[in-house]
């Protein structure tokens, strides 16, 4: 989960691409998840969310307001 924490920090200072394609990583592991245990999986999707949290607060400082 350290690594995690790390890397979610580090998010700020490189391109959302690798985060994407982490987060992308991550719920393809998450899908299969007769691999892991309950606290294993528990411990992913936290993971996960707090990746989409962080990115979803990237994205928000960069946006020009246009779509």
């Amino acid at each position: 989960m350290a690594t995690t924490t790390r890397f979610l920090t580090m998010t700020m200072g490189i391109p959302t691409d690798r985060a994407r394609k982490y987060m992308k990583l991550l719920r393809r592991l998450v899908k299969q998840e007769h691999l892991y245990t309950e606290e294993k999986l528990i411990e992913m999707k936290k993971q996960l969310r707090d990746l989409e949290k962080e990115l979803a607060v990237l994205e928000s400082k960069v946006s020009k307001g246009f779509k």
